[in-house]
């Protein structure tokens, strides 16, 4: 990852992007978050890779409401989180083999901390706490399309219906 992404990544503060997450009442139905973009900001790597930078939130859960990032990946750039608020987040990183998600140990996260997901690399960030858990993250404008035939150039691949596509300590939806 560029140290230019991340050095602009860590620059971007809580009390800068809170009032554009408060307006946001709802997730985006596929990331299963609010993202708010950030256009004031890009950077752009030594690989021609322009990386453009958001907020968001993991709205709280419950039982029959569990919030967090829909699992997916991106074959095209890295993309790193920076968490600004919230100290009960859990990251879960892993891989797609033969056509199932394989899940490494989840790890816990809280404010300050700095994940950086790798190309191929299936993540989702859930939300554990009672409050919300914001962050910022920064991305190609590709990986906010899911990849169809209607948008080749998309390169989002939501894995939730993969076996095993859920990590399996989350709680199901309860209809």
């Amino acid at each position: 990852m560029s140290q230019n992404v991340n050095d602009q990544l860590l620059k971007i503060t809580h009390e800068e992007v809170e009032p554009l997450l408060d307006e946001k009442h709802t997730a985006d139905p596929v990331a299963g978050i609010a993202i708010v973009n950030l256009p004031h900001i890009e950077v752009e790597t030594a690989e021609g890779l322009k990386y453009h930078f958001h907020a968001a939130r993991v709205f709280t859960s419950s039982p029959t409401t569990p919030n967090f990032v829909n699992p997916h990946y991106h074959l095209i750039g890295e993309e790193p989180y920076h968490i600004l608020s919230g100290n009960n987040g859990e990251m879960n990183l892993g891989r797609l083999v033969d056509g199932e998600v394989i899940w490494e140990e989840p790890k816990t996260v809280k404010t300050a901390d700095f994940i950086n997901v790798q190309e191929g690399q299936v993540h989702s960030l859930r939300n554990t706490g009672d409050t919300p858990l914001d962050f910022t993250f920064a991305c190609p404008d590709e990986h906010l399309i899911d990849n169809s035939p209607e948008h080749p150039e998309g390169d989002r691949y939501v894995v939730k219906d993969f076996p095993n596509g859920i990590p399996p300590q989350y709680p199901r939806k309860v209809s």
